[in-house]
């Protein structure tokens, strides 16, 4: 490739992050900020702005000789990025922790590395940042797939609803292990071409994580609300509820409430979350979630062979919030989609 045309996309990549970058934070401001992880989002957004602005009077106003976008004082600023994803997958998997130590923890080690760096010039602490934070970063990648797995099974504890849940970070892991890889092949072999592919990707990266961001505000309002409806409650003894569980189900078809959780169902049959929870688990061998989809598959069953409803209406009848979930949920349980049972059950 020529070696002006890539350092021309090289630049061009580099300003179109830094537009994404603005872009981002204007977002997250203009999101309003309701809560916790919007905030720390917001914040990210201006950090990377920050680490861009310096990016770009170290490249291109201080008249050094750089032939390429990488050098180990800004290397220092990226890496600290590291423990930042970190934050945001806590913040994501966890919203009501704390996290004030942990940030104060890792601004210090970070900060202390770049100063010994400056003082010293020493090449060793640099590479041993950069191998700690590859290690690092490799810990947030196992860190993440299993805190979204354990964040996944207790809002099926919980909720009915699919679309409150953190299955899409699976994807934004799998992606951040491909930033890293560009990241580190950008660092330790220099050129435009790989910057300039790095640079892509953090655009990608940025865009879905504010993406995403905005959706998980439903989850984290139906968390708060869960919490407020919990401690509503006084529970004096504990009930003989298993009658009234069914009826629940059976008769008064609870499970065609698509936002339904487990508090609400507490409240109906007349106990608390943690004896429904139990049942459920114990007693049902199931989980919350499992077992108000499984009625409402057998609703959808009853409309898809009975009648002649578009699925759409179909979906809504039975209780699921979405026809992308219904028909999902409903391929993974029967073993067919909705159009292959009623085709087969429907009369001619």
């Amino acid at each position: 490739m020529d070696q002006s045309f890539a350092k021309s996309m090289c630049d061009f990549s580099f300003g179109m992050l830094f537009m994404a970058q603005l872009v981002c934070a204007a977002a997250m401001y203009y999101k309003g900020q309701r809560n916790d992880l919007q905030k720390m989002m917001f914040r990210f957004m201006v950090y990377l702005v920050l680490i861009s602005v310096v990016d770009f009077f170290f490249f291109y106003t201080s008249g050094k000789p750089l032939p390429t976008l990488s050098a180990p004082e800004t290397d220092f600023l990226e890496m600290t990025v590291v423990p930042c994803a970190l934050f945001i997958l806590i913040r994501l998997t966890t919203p009501r922790q704390k996290m004030s130590r942990l940030i104060a923890i890792n601004a210090l080690a970070y900060f202390m590395a770049l100063v010994l760096y400056i003082i010293t010039e020493n090449v060793v602490v640099y590479q041993a940042t950069l191998l700690l934070t590859i290690i690092y970063s490799l810990g947030i990648l196992i860190y993440g797939y299993y805190a979204v797995e354990r964040f996944n099974r207790q809002m099926e504890a919980d909720f009915s609803d699919e679309e409150l849940s953190l299955y899409w970070l699976k994807y934004i892991v799998c992606l951040y292990a491909g930033m890293l890889s560009l990241w580190v092949a950008a660092t330790l072999y220099s050129s435009e071409v790989m910057a300039t592919f790095y640079n892509l990707v953090m655009i990608v990266l940025l865009g879905l994580f504010c993406y995403f961001v905005y959706r998980q505000e439903d989850m984290l309002k139906a968390l708060d609300n869960l919490d407020r409806e919990e401690k509503k409650r006084d529970y004096t003894r504990a009930y003989e509820f298993e009658g009234r569980f069914r009826k629940v189900f059976e008769e008064e078809k609870i499970y065609l409430n698509p936002k339904l959780n487990i508090v609400e169902l507490s409240m109906a049959v007349g106990t608390n979350r943690t004896y429904i929870s139990n049942y459920i688990n114990q007693q049902l061998h199931t989980t919350f979630y499992e077992y108000v989809n499984k009625w409402r598959v057998k609703r959808a069953k009853d409309l898809l062979s009975s009648t002649s409803l578009p699925l759409e209406d179909v979906s809504t009848q039975s209780g699921f919030n979405s026809l992308s979930s219904f028909h999902r949920y409903f391929t993974k349980s029967v073993g067919m989609t909705p159009q292959a049972f009623r085709k087969k059950t429907l009369p001619a």
